[in-house]
């Protein structure tokens, strides 16, 4: 049981490394507030990233299936992001950096959105769930599911505080540093819709 606790963190925990909109809005958010708002994103992220793998546990061919044959939904996804990229591209970063007033819960609720409309999510664990099958005893029945979603969890919640230290740091150093995250998060989500728009496009 421990060993799937193992893989999923540390599969997880890899996998959030990449440049994403995910560590990107966490890095933002730490910069632009504190870096207690920035862990609010990080660990409504990482719930929602595990609710995402229990689905795809229970429900991966369907979702496949889903996710590659509905292009109204596909389209819709990628328009939000390109909407998002923009929105986050242009945007000011507020003054005062790290002292405005915000109710807990506030961050939450940008974390869930931002997960749950995530294109990479879905595909990324069906496929790793895939090797994983192939390649480790991973059991993801019963208590093995659990152990494996625990990690999943750990996993994410540690690689996002890596990313809320490094901004905390960043922004003690780097008066700039907020702006630049909001392009380079805005041209990361600019890309995602992009990209996914050219996909859908090349399949008509």
């Amino acid at each position: 049981m421990l060993s799937n606790f193992f893989v999923g963190a540390t599969v997880c925990f890899v996998s959030t490394l990449p440049f994403g909109p995910i560590n990107l809005t966490v890095a933002r958010t730490t910069l632009a507030k504190n870096h207690w708002r920035g862990l609010e994103v990080a660990v409504a992220a990482a719930l929602v990233e595990t609710l995402q793998v229990w689905i795809v546990v229970r429900f991966g061919l369907l979702i496949s299936d889903f996710l590659f044959n509905n292009l109204i939904f596909r389209a819709l996804v990628a328009s939000i992001f390109l909407l998002l990229g923009l929105f986050v591209f242009y945007r000011r970063p507020s003054s005062g950096l790290g002292h405005e007033e915000h109710a807990f819960g506030s961050e939450i609720r940008t974390g869930l959105v931002v997960a749950a409309v995530n294109p990479q999510a879905f595909p990324f664990w069906i496929v790793a769930l895939a090797a994983l099958a192939d390649y480790t005893s991973l059991v993801v029945e019963g208590p093995g599911l659990l152990h494996f979603l625990a990690g999943v969890l750990v996993g994410k919640v540690l690689a996002l505080s890596g990313f809320v230290a490094a901004s905390h740091y960043l922004k003690a150093h780097l008066d700039e540093s907020s702006r630049l995250v909001n392009h380079v998060l805005g041209a990361v989500l600019i890309l995602i819709g992009l990209l996914q728009w050219i996909r859908i496009l090349s399949e008509l």
